[in-house]
């Protein structure tokens, strides 16, 4: 068994795993190896490059390896092959790589292994056997291999499968998306620019986890319009997977030419388990990225860090976060500790022309964790009645309507936003700050709305925002 050293071995090419590469080199780290199981890529932009609209050139233009994103070392310090044990004691990582074994003695190493797509146990999803591709989806609880996956069932992780999915739009007329996440709704606008029939099935009440129902209900409607088929509720559930249909608990069959599963990832907890680091709903760690075993940091879909809102216990699932993680780590590695900021769970997307994002706690998350919560939702528009091109949109901030905990009286602990045509992402970062300060709706009256004719109402919408929810607190 081959024998190699690495001062600090990094495990899975995600956007975790690529930034800490390229962070170290910065810092003129050199001894640096990297294991991942798959091209790195652009996994958000995945969606768009099968639609085309947005990236014409497909799928292939979000893998990062064939771009200048990434520095050309990298090839040559890449390890192409999955970790199979890790010994912390020992700081040694065995590398199944091309039939071989190689095992490697660390100085520091950093988990970035991410989350796999989980796929509810559904008859005719899997098949018997299939190709060993090395990467897997959760069906139930189980960690299976995409080799395994039925010929017309998708999910969509890395690039070999947007590879699938572009040949599925390229030759297929219907599709049935499960799941209306970010990644749900992008492919189901990206089939139906590809000229496909898509139906939508979602086990909730209402589209769009990351939002309320009365938000939501407008990115419903606009799909509608468009000619999707929606089901939700139990009777949305996937019975059955037959080559060609789809069945549901509802009774309907739903000829298909594939099913795609977009309900949500699970972070893989196999190799921290294994090698006995604590692990609760993912890799237990502390501001500095650390584990409960030394030298070992877990960054990305797989980290579970405190909620800057509540300090509940938090899995964000977000590469731009793993990428902050990573930042973190490659600090406190060179010496020069830089914990991360407190931050929160948030989702951004658009679809049909509408954009919308959700920061923080939805009212309906917050209830079910027995968060008391008020709400305020404000309908807005992009510019006066006498404008041009002005279009309508809605804004939801929920706050503590008493105290809970840790959680003050008015604290804003969520904030919403769809807009037709107007992005919501400038928005959306400002309310990412004011959540993971723990700010109160009072303090929400320092925060200023700059007005151009061309840009925006003249009616400030924060302070209208402030102004119902004052009301509400003090009627409380």
């Amino acid at each position: 068994m081959e024998r190699q050293k690495a001062k600090v071995l990094i495990i899975g090419g995600g956007p975790g795993g690529r930034v800490s590469y390229m962070f170290l080199k910065e810092f003129g780290f050199d001894g640096v190896r990297i294991v991942g199981n798959e091209e790195p890529t652009i996994t958000c932009s995945l969606p768009y490059g099968v639609g085309r609209r947005l990236i014409p050139r497909g799928p292939e233009a979000a893998v990062v390896a064939k771009s200048d994103w990434v520095p050309k070392s990298m090839v040559e310090d890449w390890i192409d092959g999955n970790v199979t044990a890790i010994d912390t004691a020992k700081r040694e990582a065995v590398v199944a790589t091309g039939g071989n074994q190689i095992v490697i003695e660390y100085e520091k190493l950093i988990l970035a292994v991410g989350g796999v797509p989980w796929v509810p146990q559904t008859p005719g999803a899997l098949r018997a056997d299939g190709p060993s591709m090395g990467t897997g989806i959760l069906y139930g609880n189980e960690w299976v291999d995409k080799g395994r996956l039925a010929d017309n069932v998708y999910v969509l992780r890395g690039a070999p499968d947007a590879r699938r999915l572009d040949n599925l739009a390229k030759n297929g007329k219907s599709a049935v998306i499960v799941g209306s996440g970010a990644i749900g709704l992008e492919l189901l606008e990206a089939l139906y620019d590809r000229g496909m029939k898509v139906t939508l099935l979602e086990v909730l009440d209402h589209l769009a986890v990351a939002l309320d129902a009365d938000v939501a209900e407008v990115i419903e409607k606009r799909a509608l319009e468009k000619g999707v088929t929606v089901y939700k509720g139990k009777g949305a559930i996937v019975k059955k997977i037959n080559p060609d249909s789809v069945e549901i608990e509802n009774g309907t069959t739903i000829p298909c030419d594939g099913v795609i599963f977009s309900t949500g990832v699970r972070p893989d907890l196999r190799l921290a388990q294994a090698a006995g680091i604590k692990t609760e709903r993912g890799i237990v760690v502390d501001a500095g990225m650390k584990t409960s075993a030394e030298g070992v940091y877990a960054i990305g879909d797989v980290a579970q860090i405190a909620d800057g809102a509540t300090g509940q216990p938090l899995l964000p699932l977000l590469g731009t976060l793993a990428m902050r993680h990573a930042v973190s780590v490659v600090s406190d590695i060179a010496g020069r500790p830089l914990p991360l900021a407190p931050s929160t769970a948030w989702g951004v997307s658009s679809i049909f022309g509408l954009s919308w994002g959700s920061v923080g706690w939805t009212a309906e998350t917050a209830q079910r964790s027995g968060i008391p919560v008020a709400s305020v939702l404000l309908p807005i528009n992009t510019r006066n009645e006498f404008f041009a091109g002005r279009k309508s949109g809605l804004w939801k901030l929920v706050f503590a309507s008493a105290p809970f905990k840790d959680i003050k009286v008015g604290q804003i602990l969520g904030f919403q936003a769809v807009q037709d045509e107007e992005p919501t992402l400038n928005l959306l970062e400002r309310f990412i700050d004011i959540i993971t300060r723990r700010e109160t709706v009072m303090e929400l009256f320092g925060h200023y709305v700059i007005h151009n004719p061309a840009h925006n109402e003249a009616n400030d919408p924060i302070l209208q925002i402030f102004f119902q929810a004052m009301q509400i607190i003090q009627k409380g």
